[in-house]
């Protein structure tokens, strides 16, 4: 890290740069980026999932380094402090990091595909009273000194069927099309590969997790489609479709310059500034708007959430498969955090329908669990081989739905204050699964029941409570979640995490995640429109955790109403033959 650092700022003072700004993402600022364009990995050696950094050529500002609160620890441990200066916080906090330093940094570079419309506005605003410049390049300068960077692949696509998706393409443009003619627009650019991807019924492996096609399109009023993706598979697939054109990145400026009248629709939250320069280059006249395609695809049709709950129960048996084999297995086999992750891989690559995991799973024992976005590598890899607590969050995509679950699990002895911090966790858990609201409620109206129950005993957690789930797209959809700041609309239909927790740095970490539908709720003697969450999740609690004096009779009803309907649900798919598994998911599930 430290001999690509020096290649870049030696390259950076030959051409008189102060400051390039780095990004942890791609062109289409997905939160999975391609190993090839991990370029805040390849600078820094931080591999969280977002972050910043500002890379400095002046002698006198050490290169700084930015992350949210779930990635603390990781820099901590990832990044050279001899290198970088590591801060809490996002992009705002890159841009008040460069206002306070702008007598230094007089020139600051930026890649115009690595930063959105709306960041750059941001920026502007923050360094509007500084003689700070600001200058776009046509490459990538770290491009220049990643002597050994990965190879780009061309992956197949693939049609999702109507059984799945429960929506025909046109359809889904129709939709679009309505949007396009109310706000007196000719075109909408629909730079999102997960919004393409739902809005086309086709899949692709261009990510190792996101199964999407890295591409986006440009589609009329007239409903016509133009996608731009440099991968060849597309035209084999819509080849008898003659209202879905296919050109390579490099045609967008062409296409553009021949509707130099019309209007096109833009959502600047996604929109690169290398695409906003096409447009006022060739004065084209644009209306800002929130992506209607994100707006469409959170609400989950019939189709979609039957899909899922299928999926939970296959996914809910492949956890169990792998908490039987870990309990056989975690005091005798030498047993670590790497062989964990691999034996649920290899459980459920056996089910046909399964796609890939959803994301990299989270295999830590303990002090690692502490990390919240834990990575495990042959450098971290614990054994699992004495009294603590292990974590496992995990995911996978199935062509009829999208799982993600984190329990946590007991290792031999537990003492005192994890029993306590495990019973905190599952009583904000139990808030947010039991809670009853209104259908005008915000993300943020609710996190803080998650949290109460921890509050009340001075702790609490660094990261969100929720995050949307896309049908076999991104694990984390967008735009809605809970958390403290969170000023998305809870609606019908959405599915959404709920996964509070609690981490002691340097002991464990403890977090407990299902995944839940939203759903309206018939309130007797109420004429208001109420909602509530149905779990999908199928997957025992660890009952040595609990601390039954700890919770509420209705908490205790819960926990084993819940423990139930994992019982229900699961036993149905056990073989005849497999008694002993019966046997254990009985234990695992019995009344507390």
């Amino acid at each position: 890290m430290e001999k690509n650092l020096k290649l870049l700022t030696e390259k950076m003072k030959s051409r008189k740069w102060d400051a390039f700004l780095v990004p942890r993402c791609d062109m289409f600022s997905g939160e999975e980026v391609p190993e090839n364009e991990e370029r805040l990995k390849f600078i820094t050696n931080f591999s969280g999932s977002a972050g910043y950094a500002i890379i400095s050529a002046k002698s006198e500002l050490k290169s700084a380094i930015f992350s949210d609160g779930r990635y603390q620890l990781q820099l901590k441990k990832e990044v050279n402090s001899k290198c970088f200066n590591t801060f809490n916080g996002g992009f705002k906090e890159v841009c008040l990091f460069l206002n306070k330093n702008k007598n230094i940094l007089k020139k600051v570079v930026i890649d115009p595909w690595l930063l959105t419309l709306s960041e750059y506005k941001f920026l502007q605003n923050i360094m509007k009273d500084t003689n700070t410049s600001f200058e776009f390049i046509n490459k990538n300068i770290i491009d220049e000194v990643w002597l050994n960077r990965p190879l780009k692949i061309d992956n197949k696509i693939f049609k999702l069927p109507i059984k799945y998706t429960g929506e025909t393409v046109n359809s889904k443009i129709n939709r679009l099309k309505k949007v396009i003619e109310n706000n007196n627009c000719d075109f909408y650019i629909l730079f999102n590969p997960t919004g393409l991807s739902w809005l086309l019924n086709i899949r692709g492996r261009d990510l190792k997790h996101t199964p999407i096609s890295r591409s986006f399109c440009i589609v009329s009023k007239q409903k016509e489609i133009h996608v731009f993706t440099n991968n060849n598979n597309f035209q084999k697939i819509f080849k008898k479709d003659k209202d879905i054109q296919f050109s390579n990145y490099e045609y967008l400026s062409t296409f553009l310059e021949k509707y130099k009248n019309k209007n096109f629709m833009i959502d600047s939250k996604v929109l690169p500034m290398g695409i906003f320069n096409y447009l006022e280059k060739n004065e084209l006249k644009f209306k800002y708007i929130s992506c209607p395609v994100d707006q469409f695809k959170t609400i989950k049709n019939s189709c979609e959430l039957k899909g899922f709950k299928n999926a939970h129960l296959k996914d809910g048996l492949a956890i169990l498969k792998l908490l039987f084999w870990f309990e056989k297995n975690v005091y005798f086999k030498n047993l670590t955090e790497m062989k964990v992750s691999q034996k649920l891989l290899e459980i459920r690559s056996l089910e046909k329908t399964f796609v890939c995991e959803s994301f990299s799973t989270i295999s830590a024992f303990g002090s690692n669990g502490a990390i919240i976005h834990y990575k495990v590598d042959n450098s971290s890899n614990k054994t699992i081989d004495r009294d603590g607590l292990y974590l496992i969050d995990t995911g996978a995509h199935y062509l009829d739905g999208t799982t993600d679950t984190t329990r946590t699990l007991l290792v031999g002895k537990a003492d005192t204050e994890m029993i306590e911090n495990y019973t905190l966790v599952l009583k904000g858990h139990i808030a947010i699964a039991s809670a009853v609201f209104p259908n005008v409620t915000k993300g943020r109206d609710i996190d803080a029941l998650a949290r109460l129950a921890l509050w009340s005993k001075g702790k609490d957690y660094a990261h969100g409570t929720g995050h949307g789930v896309g049908s076999v797209l991104s694990v984390h959809e967008g735009p809605i979640s809970i958390s403290k700041t969170s000023e998305c609309v809870i609606e019908n239909g959405m599915v959404i995490s709920n996964e509070p927790g609690y981490y002691r740095n340097g002991k464990y970490g403890i977090r407990i995640e299902n995944l839940e539908i939203v759903s309206k709720h018939n309130l007797k003697k109420s004429k208001n429109f109420f909602l509530h969450f149905e779990n999908l999740t199928r997957v025992p609690l660890e009952l040595k955790l609990i601390n039954k004096k700890m919770l509420t009779k209705f908490e205790i009803d819960w926990v084993n109403e819940y423990h139930q309907k994992v019982f229900k649900d699961l036993s149905k798919f056990i073989e005849t033959d497999h008694e002993e598994l019966l046997i254990f998911l009985q234990r695992k599930t019995a009344p507390i």
